[in-house]
C-alpha cells in the first residue's frame, strides 16, 4: 500500500520532471495538459515505471537483510 501510494506521489513528479526537460529543449513557456487519454497514460507509464523501482529496492533490502543475518556468517 505504501508503495502505491509512493508511486503515484513520484508519477506527478517524474511528470514535472518531463515537463520541465520539454519546456527547456523546446523553448515553451508553458504547456497545455488539454488531451486527457494522453496525460493518463503517461501517468501510467510513470506510475508503473516507479512502482517497479521501488519493487527493485525492496527486494534488494530484504536480499541485503538476509544475507546479513543468515547463519552461515555468524
Amino acid at each position: 500500500m505504501v508503495r502505491t501510494a509512493i508511486s503515484l506521489v513520484m508519477s506527478f513528479v517524474f511528470l514535472v520532471i518531463q515537463t520541465s526537460i520539454v519546456m527547456g529543449i523546446k523553448g515553451y513557456e508553458m504547456i497545455f495538459f488539454d488531451n486527457y487519454s494522453l496525460l493518463a497514460s503517461v501517468l501510467a507509464v510513470n506510475f508503473f515505471l516507479s512502482f517497479s523501482i521501488l519493487t527493485n529496492i525492496k527486494y534488494w533490502i530484504n536480499g541485503r537483510y538476509e544475507k546479513t543475518n543468515s547463519p552461515i556468517d555468524q
